[in-house]
């Protein structure tokens, strides 16, 4: 009837909208360049110690981190990132299966069981950064 056209019509705006976010985060946009912090220089030494390759390791940890800018998280983002996962898990067909189609969620379980829960968190949180990244880059979120 008329009611499973207008949840299929909401179920497309829903999929439009998380991927226009997801385009939106290919923008390009200048970011601020990282601050370096200089860092003292280990002393050179022939043989391998393991104290030194530990240190060495946590030196250049630190130095990735404070090149990469991470945006503070926040409930948007969460609520964003739980959407998009729901938003999956709900929609995604397996085998002709899903819930969308009316295949009630007990049968879901039984015939996929944590496949399919895995599998449609790791497209949620894919869709769910791409919609994050999108929405920052577009002005939404800060």
């Amino acid at each position: 009837g008329g009611g499973s056209q207008s949840e299929a019509r909401n179920m497309k705006g829903a999929v439009f909208f998380c991927l226009l976010g997801s385009a939106a985060a290919f923008a390009p946009v200048a970011m601020r360049p990282a601050v370096m912090r200089p860092t003292m220089a280990a002393p050179v030494q022939m043989s391998l110690d393991p104290v030194t390759a530990a240190d060495s390791a946590s030196h250049a940890t630190q130095l990735l981190a404070l090149a990469l800018p991470i945006p503070q998280f926040n409930p948007a983002k969460a609520f964003i990132m739980m959407f998009s996962n729901i938003l999956i898990i709900c929609t995604m067909s397996i085998q002709g299966k899903s819930l969308a189609r009316g295949t009630p969620h007990d049968e879901m379980v039984e015939s996929f069981g944590i496949t399919w829960l895995l599998a449609g968190t790791s497209l949620g949180h894919i869709v769910g950064a791409g919609a994050i990244l999108g929405c920052t880059a577009a002005g939404f979120l800060a």
